[in-house]
């Protein structure tokens, strides 16, 4: 029991982290969006072309918006699923079938692109490069950052889905995972002491 106890924190503690961290990000980032696209529509409205620049930067914006979200939409089951099997079968097979799916496929997949990422990642940061749009500041290695940040957000839920599913099939959790439900965080009712 001692595992599984160790198992089911660990899960707590993977989607505390991957929710905050992308609650953060969310909020900078649509802050950002929505400040760079009221700039481009104002200079719409002015009767100007519109800039190539701003809108270099909107979505670079949204890259790392969406690529933040992907672990966190996963946690929730935000995702799209095109399953017509999924709720015909019993509660026991699901957990089973995203089990396996979660560590025949989606870590593999994950931690392939984590390392792709990281690669060119670090490979802009060495080279110095420079879009045009954010100054030309040596700054292009934080735009491709948001790739394995986002990946390694999306691992994390990964192992957190696969844990919760384990979980249930012994006996500890109520329904396979992801049911869309969080985890009760710091000042929520039943909720525990958030650091953990």
């Amino acid at each position: 029991m001692g595992a599984l106890a160790g198992l089911s924190g660990l899960s707590r503690s993977a989607d505390r982290w991957v929710t905050r961290i992308t609650l953060a990000c969310a909020w900078f980032t649509i802050a950002a969006l929505i400040a760079v696209t009221s700039l481009d529509v104002g200079d719409l409205a002015d009767g100007h072309v519109g800039s190539d620049k701003l809108k270099e930067i909107e979505s670079s914006l949204f890259l790392a918006l969406v690529m933040t979200s992907i672990g966190y939409a996963y946690l929730r089951d935000g995702h799209v699923r095109i399953d017509i099997v999924r709720e015909r079968v019993g509660l026991r097979t699901r957990a089973w079938v995203e089990l396996a799916g979660c560590v025949a496929i989606l870590m593999p997949m994950c931690a392939v692109l984590i390392y792709y990422g990281l690669d060119s990642t670090v490979t802009a940061f060495r080279g110095g490069e420079r879009p045009e749009a954010f100054a030309e500041l040596p700054i292009q290695w934080v735009i491709k950052a948001t790739v394995p940040v986002g990946y390694l957000l999306l691992l994390l839920a990964a192992i957190c889905v696969a844990a919760r599913n384990l979980l249930f099939l012994c006996g500890m959790e109520t329904g396979p995972a992801p049911q869309g439900e969080a985890f009760p965080l710091q000042g929520e009712p039943n909720g525990e002491a958030g650091g953990r």
